[in-house]
């Protein structure tokens, strides 16, 4: 059995989107509806030219407001309105006089031109902004790439050219060899989580899932971080009786390993961080607890963004929590932040569907 995470805008999104989308149509509906109103009681003293001006003024500033279907629909509600209330005979669909005929063909006209306009006009802001935030991706990724490449390789290099034309003695020969090994499996690391970026946002992270328990998981990340964890007192809970996950344990595995190295970076030496899962609903909560400076809440949604670091001579390349958020909504769960211990620190949580629920 395998798994296709939603692509980037997910069902409740596409449901939001499309609640909003509905309500400009139907404020559009409304706003056409009360200026007919008033214009109806001011038909005394306002000629038809007036009238149908201030029709293509909303027209205007609905499709400057709300974009180009909405403006569409008041163009034409806007006319079918002129013609029934304001062109003779009133009250009725049918135009006898040439120069109504003419009047409504111009407002209807001149309001779908201008509402085309005005959304042509929103396409190219849009289009503007989406152009402003890729340079500054762009500009984050050559950032990023420039300092995670180059510190790893400048190491290798300078343990590589050490052995080659030094006299070294076995000892100092085996520890710039271990230099080299962490620092090429940093790299490794590095280009690991970039074809996983790319991966989780085209939609195309297929993976096989199985039934593992909760504990497995933890166990597996806490071997993986052992050593960045050994200046921290860690505490684990989490019950045999919890029920299976069907999932795919390397991949949740690898989201708990991230926060629990998330925790060993930013929490002081010799503080307390704790791993644990336990029932919610239907389904089980993973929460990777520390004491260490926090993130404060306007921030709290930002980090799962790509390429947001955190502060601090340990901040990493802003891709783990970005691709932990991946995996987690690929299984159906979602990930948050919440406030550690006594309200200090940061909890990250996240919630995966059992077994049984996916029955």
């Amino acid at each position: 059995m395998q798994l296709t995470p939603p692509r980037c805008g997910c069902a409740y999104n596409n449901q939001v989107h499309r609640l909003q989308r509905l309500y400009l149509y139907a404020a559009s509906l409304a706003s056409v509806a009360l200026l007919v109103a008033i214009l109806d009681r001011l038909n005394a003293v306002l000629n038809q030219a007036s009238i149908s001006l201030i029709l293509v003024l909303l027209v205007v500033t609905i499709g400057y407001l709300f974009g180009r279907g909405p403006a569409l629909l008041t163009a034409i509600l806007a006319g079918l309105s002129f013609n029934y209330f304001f062109l003779a005979p009133r009250h009725t669909w049918r135009i006898t006089r040439p120069e109504d005929a003419i009047a409504f063909a111009v407002l209807i006209v001149t309001a779908v031109i201008v509402g085309r306009l005005s959304s042509h006009a929103e396409k190219k802001t849009i289009q503007a902004e989406a152009s402003r935030k890729s340079e500054q991706l762009k500009t984050a990724l050559l950032d990023a790439v420039t300092h995670d490449l180059r510190t790893p390789l400048t190491s290798i290099k300078a343990a590589a050219s050490t052995i080659r034309v030094g006299q070294v003695s076995s000892e100092d020969r085996d520890d710039l060899l271990q230099v080299i090994e962490e620092e090429t499996d940093r790299l490794s690391g590095f280009i690991q989580s970039m074809v996983d970026l790319a991966r989780v946002e085209a939609g195309s992270f297929p993976f096989a899932v199985s039934d593992v328990s909760a504990g497995e998981i933890i166990e597996d990340a806490l071997t993986r971080a052992e050593s960045l964890l050994s200046g921290h007192e860690v505490v684990v809970q989490a019950p045999d009786s919890l029920p299976p996950l069907r999932a795919n344990p390397r991949l949740l595995s690898q989201v708990v390993f991230t926060l629990l190295e998330n925790a060993a970076k930013y929490a002081p030496a010799g503080t307390r961080v704790e791993v644990s899962a336990a029932p919610n609903g239907a389904g089980i909560r993973f929460a990777v607890t520390d004491q260490g400076p926090g993130i404060p809440p306007d921030l709290q949604r930002q980090v799962f963004e790509k390429f947001v670091r955190g502060e601090g001579p340990h901040a990493g390349l802003g891709l783990g929590l970005t691709i932990a958020r991946g995996i987690v909504e690929a299984h159906g769960g979602r990930i948050w932040i919440d406030s550690g211990f006594n309200g200090s620190g940061a909890s990250i949580q996240f919630d995966i569907p059992t077994a049984r629920s996916r029955l």
